[in-house]
């Protein structure tokens, strides 16, 4: 029988208009939403344990517009691409972009498909091969500047306790290996995902795990969550928070002091704020650097300095991130 949580996974919408349908929006509020089974390069993809989130007959409701596939998706813009930051794979799978850490991407898939996803049009990203993971490991272990190894996707944690294994046993043979970050968005999605035996993989590493949850508004955090989130503190992993800004989602500075406060009181550190990366398809969402500036100094009135995640940008083709101050 399959993990509760395995369950949840494979129990999602994958088309607007059953989303339409389970959140009881009316026809006359759906306009703006496109009706079609399936977006070709794109599908809709939630699982139904966090449509239950959504407030119903809402078709504001910032969780829903993050998901569901808007008709201003098809307005092209030559400002937005299929590869915003035109990333450059040194081997398949990996990204080795910052001179101490590599980015692996060990899976192409997702728990959902946010309308927003920097790497939602890029063809490349699958399931990383284990002829490509093998060259991963002998290239890490000849670099002895790299301390840090990142797992991205998709979504790393998506993947099966004894698959995650697998790749985490083969990092521990690397003696210079300092830090392991996992980033992920699944444990707001479906937070019984932090299984038993996952804690116990964690918290068997000599290095030092850090979690990135992707969380962008308070309503994504559960009693759920929090109890999840002390498991994984009571083995000593680091949990950061990152969120991109977003337009009529959480573009406002009550919105944010509210998810940090939140994040804070189940144990999460707010880490970073992104202004959008321009992917195709997504111009409804952006918010202006000016006023993302005015956001963040309204915050900061609020807020102590460790709750106040910074703002940046990741640029087209650079080695680095910018920090918009």
């Amino acid at each position: 029988m399959k993990e509760l949580w395995l369950q949840q996974l494979s129990n999602i919408i994958n088309n607007n208009t059953d989303l339409i349908k389970i959140t009881q929006i009316t026809k006359q509020n759906s306009k703006s939403f496109l009706y079609r089974k399936k977006n070709i390069n794109f599908n809709v993809k939630i699982p139904v344990i966090f449509i239950k989130r959504i407030e119903k007959n809402n078709h504001k409701d910032p969780i829903l517009l993050q998901f569901i596939f808007h008709k201003k998706e098809l307005i092209t813009n030559k400002k937005y691409n299929s590869n915003p930051l035109n990333e450059q794979f040194i081997i398949p799978g990996m990204i080795h972009k910052y001179k101490n850490r590599v980015l692996i991407l060990i899976t192409g898939i997702c728990a959902v498909h946010c309308r927003y996803c920097f790497r939602k049009n890029t063809k490349q990203i699958s399931s990383i091969k284990l002829c490509h993971w093998y060259k991963i490991i002998n290239y890490i272990k000849k670099n002895k500047q790299i301390n840090e190894i990142i797992f991205s996707g998709g979504d790393p944690l998506v993947l099966n306790d004894y698959k995650l294994n697998f790749f985490i046993n083969d990092i521990k043979t690397i003696s210079h290996i300092k830090v392991l970050r996992i980033h992920t968005r699944i444990i707001c999605i479906i937070p019984e995902r932090i299984t038993v035996n996952l804690i116990k993989i964690l918290s068997k590493c000599k290095f030092h795990i850090v979690i990135v949850t992707h969380i962008n508004h308070s309503n994504e955090i559960t009693e759920e969550l929090f109890n999840k989130i002390l498991l994984l503190k009571k083995v000593g992993i680091t949990l950061l928070n990152q969120s991109v800004l977003l337009k009529n989602i959480n573009n406002n500075d009550n919105i944010l002091i509210k998810l940090s406060n939140s994040l804070f009181d189940i144990g999460i550190l707010p880490y970073y704020i992104h202004l959008l990366d321009k992917v195709e398809g997504s111009k409804h969402f952006n918010v202006s650097k000016k006023k993302a500036q005015k956001i963040i100094q309204k915050i900061s009135l609020s807020l102590s300095g460790f709750l106040i995640p910074k703002l940046t940008k990741d640029i087209y083709g650079k080695k680095y991130k910018k920090l918009i101050v």
